[in-house]
């Protein structure tokens, strides 16, 4: 914990402080495992001075907690003076994450060719799950949808390919350059696949966003802003920086609810 998220280095007193799967662990976010009564948790502070990543971990459970979408369920705790996300394992002993890097290495090089193949290996509602991620994604502006940040279960025995592996990763989302008082059009780009693309070409291709209920999210901004008021003490955040953030949430929900009625 210490060699991982404490802002004093020189607190590593020997070597037996590298032997932790902390120093493996892909992403440049501090982030430690812990164990708490027998299950595995992962906690991810921010990046440098940055604080916003572990509250946008915790907005995206909850966007997914109300459309349903499968996801890594993120809470938010505390370790020394800084707010951390706290997410448990979604792996277990009989199984593994297989990025889609991983998958795409050899022969599959675009969105529809990943999305047969995951159907070849017989995965349901494979399309679906990957679009739900894409809907988040635009939601929350999420800038780092990179190769490494999604990809699909299996199971270590037998080397089935058992579902697409649940949403994580949403930190780098509501950069706050994408503000605007007077503009409620979609800005920004996102990673899609192999391309940077604008935000307004990801979503489209969901085949069918009416499936969704968009009513569903129409406190989340306050919501969100009552998150972020509650840490105000520890995060420093102005409250007119909360408004912003919670503007840009309210536009892209504003925005895909035109999306559902075009």
């Amino acid at each position: 914990m210490d060699a991982s998220l404490s802002k004093n280095t020189k607190c590593i007193q020997n070597e037996s402080s590298l032997y932790s799967p902390n120093n493996t662990t892909d992403g440049m976010l501090r982030k430690a495992w812990i164990i708490e009564d027998v299950i595995r948790y992962l906690l991810k502070g921010g990046y440098k001075s940055e604080t916003l990543q572990p509250f946008n971990e915790v907005l995206a459970s909850e966007i997914c907690r109300r459309l349903g979408f499968d996801h890594v369920e993120y809470s938010l705790a505390i370790y020394k003076d800084m707010v951390v996300s706290k997410c448990p394992c979604f792996i277990d002993v009989n199984t593994e994450l297989i990025t889609a890097r991983q998958i795409m290495v050899d022969t599959i090089d675009d969105y529809d060719s990943y999305i047969h193949k995951l159907e070849s290996e017989g995965i349901e509602d494979a399309r679906i799950k990957m679009e739900n991620m894409f809907i988040l994604d635009y939601l929350m502006l999420n800038e780092d949808r990179h190769l490494n940040n999604f990809g699909i279960i299996r199971n270590v025995n037998t080397l089935k390919w058992m579902d697409v592996a649940p949403i994580f990763d949403n930190g780098q989302s509501l950069n706050i350059q994408y503000y605007d008082d007077n503009e409620m059009h979609v800005v920004g780009e996102g990673k899609f696949f192999y391309e940077i693309k604008p935000f307004k070409e990801i979503i489209q291709v969901v085949q069918d966003l009416n499936r969704i209920d968009i009513d569903k999210l129409q406190d989340l901004a306050a919501w969100f802003d009552d998150l972020l008021h509650q840490y105000q003490h520890m995060t420093y955040y102005s409250d007119q920086r909360i408004h912003k953030l919670c503007v840009l949430l309210n536009r892209q929900i504003h925005n895909l609810k035109f999306f559902l009625s075009s």
